[in-house]
């Protein structure tokens, strides 16, 4: 789903007095991640669904671009499809809130823990559209009724009782979106900071140069695995990542063209090296690894009008020194 039509959902779901939110808790029990159904009140679901309306609303009223989350730069306005190979039980279970919610089981006070909660989806809908959100969920967003704790007794009231429930406060942010097809990151702190994030993208960043080294083309690729595995490089795995999932030049050229291509390159061919017979790229530098993903990513173009030599990512002029 594009940008455009992602908003165009939430709007639709935000205007229309049909649609419906329906609230699911995520708790990890025993290191597991289950999902469950929250039943609430006809008051309850009809603030609910006003609060998360009010939400999307403004959310979507900033211009957002659409990246992968992969993507080497980070800008401030944007939300990142999660584009990863596997996703964190989290959001899997997101997945299930989405399209298993008959099949899910409720709430229940004699099994289930508040304590347990890690996360609050609505799955808002009105029979013909849907969207799922997702809101990462803070220890202290939940009152427990351990020990002594007061509330005032109402509106109004200058009295204070003891309390005696527990109360969860659901936050005000929207961290994940779900159309039925792609995770949206709307809060990348919240990724990073609770999803193992680098991890992942170091292991799928692993299983792509897996990919790569089947083509025959590089010589000791294992250096490039060493960067990101032993020395952590997690700049370097996305940009595997980004260069080997959807390259045209792995698509369509061959070694040859390739190896021939970097040779009479006036940039690259003093920044990577070819082994003597030819037939494989040396990258034993860092600068001759980054430049070869850029490579794959079909970043240099040659201006007809000029005859200079672009990198087309930045529209940096590639030197010849």
């Amino acid at each position: 789903m594009s940008i455009d039509a992602l908003r165009l959902t939430a709007q639709t779901l935000a205007n229309d007095p049909q649609t419906v939110g329906l609230m699911f808790f995520i708790l990890k029990q025993q290191n597991l991640f289950v999902v469950r159904k929250v039943e609430l009140s006809a008051d309850a679901q009809s603030a609910l669904t006003a609060e998360v309306k009010l939400e999307l609303t403004e959310f979507f009223a900033v211009e957002y671009v659409l990246r992968d989350l992969t993507a080497a730069d980070l800008r401030q306005d944007a939300i990142f499809r999660y584009n990863l190979q596997n996703n964190p039980p989290q959001l899997a279970r997101l997945i299930d809130a989405w399209g298993a919610a008959p099949a899910i089981s409720e709430f229940n006070h004699v099994n289930d823990q508040v304590t347990d909660l890690k996360a609050i989806v609505v799955v808002l809908g009105n029979g013909t559209e849907k969207l799922a959100v997702y809101k990462h969920h803070y220890p202290t967003n939940t009152y427990r009724r351990s020990g002594f704790s007061l509330w005032r007794a109402g509106i109004g009231q200058d009295r204070f009782e003891k309390l005696n429930q527990e109360i969860i406060r659901m936050g005000h942010t929207i961290d994940f979106l779900y159309d039925g097809a792609d995770i949206f990151v709307t809060n990348f702190k919240v990724l990073e900071k609770f999803f193992g994030f680098k991890e992942a993208v170091k292991a799928d960043s692993v299983v792509k140069l897996a990919t790569l080294a089947g083509r025959n083309l590089i010589d000791e690729i294992n250096l490039l695995e060493e960067r990101i595995s032993v020395q952590g490089d997690v700049t370097f795995a996305k940009k595997v990542i980004r260069a080997i999932s959807h390259s045209r030049v792995l698509d369509t050229v061959g070694n040859d063209q390739i190896i021939q291509f970097i040779k009479q390159h006036n940039g690259l061919s003093r920044k990577i090296r070819i082994n003597d017979t030819e037939t494989k790229i040396i990258l034993d530098t860092k600068v001759s690894q980054n430049f070869f993903m850029k490579l794959l990513n079909d970043d240099y173009l040659k201006s007809e009008l000029t005859n200079f030599e672009y990198d087309a990512d930045s529209k940096d002029l590639v030197e010849a020194t």
